[in-house]
């Protein structure tokens, strides 16, 4: 996401009579999450790739839907804690299987939706409500699924701003329900949109935040994600700068773990000292001592 940003202030710049049209809208959007689609007639040649994989077709508006892939646990693994993986912009999930195989080698189960826009999904051009109701309707699918499932949801790069918006409107709105999170895990994460374009733009960087209409806001709503809450970052990154990183793990309420590697934004899982894979078998014994039902506040924070 490095660039677009200033793509932005310099779009803005040179035409400054479209700022606040709709097309100046659809640009951004375009340049911001520059969606990835699968043809229809390559989804079973690209699927077919991957061994084992499940799919599963949801309708989130009138005449659209998302594609819900299941990737299984390394083989002679099994556990009851599974992770809900929420991927960021450009790559659809099957371009990253390189993410998702980070965590099937430690023994859990991945769900990954594309949303709108992306893989085999609905045709569109994303925008931040899409993207979170796409979210949203994937985690509500999860409700009716084995009560012993615990619960990770999992969000890289603009994906853990999906995550934290998941995460606290479900902590705020499904109190009941069982399928509630154990754990939530936030890798290349970032505040928000404008602060990213604050810190990637330049001289441009003011008007490049003011202008931004798409806010993926972490850093208001993280005080309600009841945690605990690992954060991972590449103190590499040359698309989300670390700093970003954490301002929104220091605005995290506790418990909460930090971990930075000397990665680039998506390689942390190519990580050979054994420490990426130490915070997934951290979660993942965590999780396996959650309560079936619907976690309170006092035991996340305990």
């Amino acid at each position: 996401m490095t660039n677009f940003f200033h793509l932005i202030a310099v779009y803005l710049l040179a035409v400054p009579w479209l700022a606040g049209c709709a097309s100046f809208d659809e640009w951004q959007r375009a340049k911001i999450y520059r969606p990835t689609p699968i043809e229809p007639a390559a989804w079973p040649a690209a699927l077919a790739k991957y061994p084992g994989i499940t799919v599963q077709t949801l309708g989130v508006a009138e005449g659209e839907q998302i594609q819900v892939m299941g990737f299984p646990a390394k083989a002679g693994e099994s556990s009851k804690v599974k992770v809900l993986y929420l991927h960021g912009t450009l790559r659809h999930v099957l371009q990253n299987s390189a993410k998702i195989e980070g965590i099937t080698r430690n023994g859990m189960d991945v769900l990954a939706p594309d949303y709108r826009g992306w893989g085999a999904s609905s045709p569109r051009l994303p925008d931040e409500a899409s993207i979170h109701a796409d979210a949203w309707a994937t985690w509500l699918s999860l409700q009716n699924r084995d009560e012993d499932t615990r619960w990770v949801i999992y969000g890289h790069s603009m994906g853990s701003a999906v995550a934290v918006h998941l995460a606290a409107r479900s902590y705020l709105s499904l109190h009941d329900m069982h399928a509630q999170f154990c754990a939530v895990v936030l890798e290349s994460a970032f505040t928000s949109f404008p602060d990213v374009a604050r810190s990637v733009s330049g001289p441009l960087s003011p008007l490049a935040a003011a202008v931004t209409t798409q806010k993926m806001a972490s850093i208001d709503l993280i005080d309600e994600v009841p945690g605990p809450i690992w954060m991972l970052h590449g103190s590499h990154d040359a698309t989300i700068p670390m700093a970003l990183g954490k301002k929104l793990f220091e605005a995290a309420p506790s418990p909460k773990y930090w971990l930075d590697l000397p990665k680039d934004h998506s390689d942390m899982q190519t990580d050979t000292t054994g420490a990426y894979d130490a915070v997934w078998q951290q979660v993942k014994t965590r999780c396996e001592q959650a309560p079936v039902k619907a976690p309170t506040k006092a035991f996340f924070r305990q």
